[in-house]
């Protein structure tokens, strides 16, 4: 897999307490299979994508991506990556 883009983890209650300072994790963008859309969203959303994060990473709830703070809808665990989708 090729990791080129890069996300920053982030979580509400890691910003208000100020405590956790988040790098930059390697990820790969794909598109979302119908499949896929159907099971997470029960309905079509051609906004939607996932991210494949090189390692496995559980402890937050929102990233930051190409400067768009978002919310983790789904997550899973492969091998050695973890699968967000957003």
């Amino acid at each position: 897999m090729i990791y080129s883009d890069r996300v920053v983890p982030s979580d509400e209650l890691f910003e208000k307490t100020g405590k956790r300072n988040s790098s930059p994790i390697p990820c790969m963008k794909n598109d979302m299979s119908n499949y896929e859309m159907m099971g997470l969203f029960g309905k079509y959303d051609f906004d939607a994508f996932k991210l494949h994060l090189q390692g496995i990473h559980k402890d937050f709830s929102e990233v930051i991506y190409k400067g768009r703070k978002m919310k983790i809808k789904g997550k899973r665990y492969h091998h050695n990556s973890t699968v967000i989708y957003l």
